[in-house]
């Protein structure tokens, strides 16, 4: 029997109705036949009934305990049997012909190895899907909030925002919804588990990067993206992400690809950044509406803060 030209592997946790909605989507992707894998991370929302009940042919692979998005991927990897396996998110929605861009554009380009969807939000606007490795400056203005302050500007265009409405050649691609050829998952794979939530798609990226393989965006790849739906209701996060997972993991990048001197200035950029946006939310908390909602992000920050000086000492 012959390899399918691309295997959907999807994780998830307590997101059912997401994910019955993500399968739905896969239809109109325009690639047949599709092979896909759903990796039940240990969910209590009865997942893996339902997707079994509305889609028999899905492969259904139900993890022992919570592994992580990282080692349930790896899971469904393991299963898959594509030349291209993409990993998807559980809240995300392919759009019609999506797949078959997708799945064209490893067929157009040989030296591509990681590919990269056009992320939208739900009302159609672009949506970070890519971008290049963190600086210090980076952390600095992601930890203080003042990087998303200045895309919210008059003439945001000229300020720039990395990745907003990106395709072609990139550094890294989003993980919410990331192919890769089966050639480049056997020589740079798998994710890396030590990360707690974020950077396994910069680093599985830089690595592919570094062995000679192009990461890129691709046009017409268009995925709908639910961002921050599967890690809202985890304590400890701040709307649509979770401070001291995304700024403790990245550090850990850093220190991975480029050494302890430079994750120790990666965290104290992390550390800045964060002062700053907590002493503006002091100023800014009398004229707030909603001071329950604002109280427990500043909360997280402040664990953010936390978790990034203990990862220092």
């Amino acid at each position: 029997m012959s390899r399918p030209s691309l295997s959907v592997v999807i994780p998830t946790r307590d997101t059912r109705e997401l994910t019955l909605r993500c399968l739905g989507s896969l239809a109109g992707g325009g690639v047949e036949p599709l092979e896909v894998v759903v990796v039940d991370d240990a969910s209590s929302d009865g997942t893996a009934a339902a997707v079994r009940r509305a889609h028999p042919a899905v492969t259904v692979v139900e993890a022992p305990h919570n592994l992580g998005f990282g080692g349930a991927a790896n899971l469904g990897v393991g299963r898959a049997t594509g030349e291209v396996v993409l990993l998807l998110n559980s809240d995300t929605e392919v759009l019609d012909g999506a797949l078959a861009a997708l799945v064209g554009a490893f067929a157009d380009d040989p030296a591509l190895g990681i590919a990269g969807a056009e992320l939208l939000n739900p009302d159609g606007t672009p949506q970070w899907r890519a971008g290049r490795r963190p600086t210090a400056a980076w952390l600095f203005a992601q930890a203080s909030g003042l990087g998303a302050a200045a895309a919210a500007l008059p003439g945001r265009g000229l300020l720039g925002r990395p990745g907003a409405a990106r395709v072609g050649e990139v550094e890294w691609v989003s993980g919410a919804a990331l192919a890769v050829r089966r050639e480049v998952w056997a020589g740079c794979g798998p994710l890396d588990e030590g990360y707690r939530f974020y950077g396994q798609d910069l680093d599985l990226c830089t690595a592919a990067r570094r062995a000679g393989w192009r990461v890129a965006v691709v046009a017409g790849c268009s995925v709908l993206h639910h961002h921050g739906a599967t890690i809202a209701a985890r304590p400890g996060s701040a709307g649509s992400f979770h401070p001291a997972l995304l700024w403790s993991d990245l550090v850990r990048f850093v220190g991975k690809h480029e050494g302890p001197a430079a994750a120790a200035r990666a965290a104290t950029a992390l550390r800045a950044g964060v002062r700053v946006r907590l002493a503006g939310r002091v100023l800014a908390r009398p004229f707030v509406a909603d001071r329950g909602g604002w109280d427990r992000a500043s909360a997280a920050f402040r664990q953010g803060l936390e978790a990034l000086s203990a990862a220092q000492r």
